[in-house]
């Protein structure tokens, strides 16, 4: 498990010509061992956006032991990407393939100038936001739905149906907190979902519209795909509990397939 600053890489993934969190971890990890790996990643996040709690899978036949192996890899990593934890997993597990869930939280900063010092971890939206619309337009997203209306073009899905379980936006200071959760995301859909929520805040896109705007299916009927350094990603979630609080809570018929995988 590891926690990045997305502000720094060019995405999760490893790219030709442009840094990314995996060749980075790939790379630290040969400079460590002499050992060469390939990271199974559970979310391949885009440029700028930052992970708490980031699960990645390979195979190694390094003697360093399980629980010193976080200690020693960031020995080798730059400031903006910090190993937390390993733990040993059955051969079958995918971190990507076996997440349950995901949790995301956007930060919305507010207030009549934009901020600096912490521009690389939060939207700016000038202007006011009307806090009880977004909630209103939220509460209409939630449960399952066809989420093709909330997806850019260049997505490889074939499965536009996913579960929102949790849609919580709240206040904190001079910033709005958007915690998202769900048993998967299309294409920049939490960063859609925010600009559909940001519109209704503003007063120009009644929450009442949100249905008309899921059963259409018309990417140009929601919102704008908001700017990625808002974007955290919490927490993948599993059949149990992998490096903790990361169980997921909701009655799933995945589970006891998925939870087979997490044991070596």
């Amino acid at each position: 498990m590891a926690e990045f600053d997305g502000t720094a890489f060019s995405g999760w993934q490893r790219q030709k010509n442009a840094p990314s969190v995996q060749a980075c971890l790939e790379d630290a990890w040969q400079s460590l061992t002499g050992e060469t790996i390939s990271l199974q990643g559970g979310s391949r996040t885009d440029a700028g956006v930052s992970a708490l709690r980031h699960v990645s899978s390979f195979l190694s036949a390094s003697s360093i032991p399980c629980e010193k192996m976080a200690i020693a890899w960031n020995t080798k990593l730059p400031p903006a990407l910090s190993a937390l934890q390993v733990r040993e997993v059955g051969k079958a597990f995918h971190p990507r393939y076996d997440a349950l869930g995901k949790s995301y939280r956007y930060s919305l900063a507010r207030g009549p100038a934009r901020p600096a010092i912490l521009r690389n971890q939060q939207a700016y939206v000038p202007g006011p936001l009307d806090l009880l619309l977004m909630q209103e337009a939220a509460e209409k997203l939630l449960g399952e739905h066809d989420f093709t209306a909330f997806m850019d073009q260049g997505s490889p899905t074939r499965r536009p149906i996913r579960t929102l379980h949790e849609l919580d936006i709240r206040e904190e200071e001079d910033r709005i907190l958007v915690t998202v959760t769900g048993d998967g995301f299309l294409y920049h859909m939490v960063r859609i979902l925010l600009g559909t929520l940001v519109l209704a805040g503003q007063g120009k896109l009644a929450p009442r519209k949100i249905a008309g705007i899921i059963k259409s299916g018309d990417r140009t009927l929601a919102g704008p795909t908001m700017a990625p350094q808002g974007l955290l990603l919490e927490r993948l979630y599993f059949a149990d509990t992998l490096f903790g609080r990361d169980a997921w809570p909701y009655p799933d018929p995945r589970r006891e397939e998925k939870k087979e995988h997490l044991y070596p």
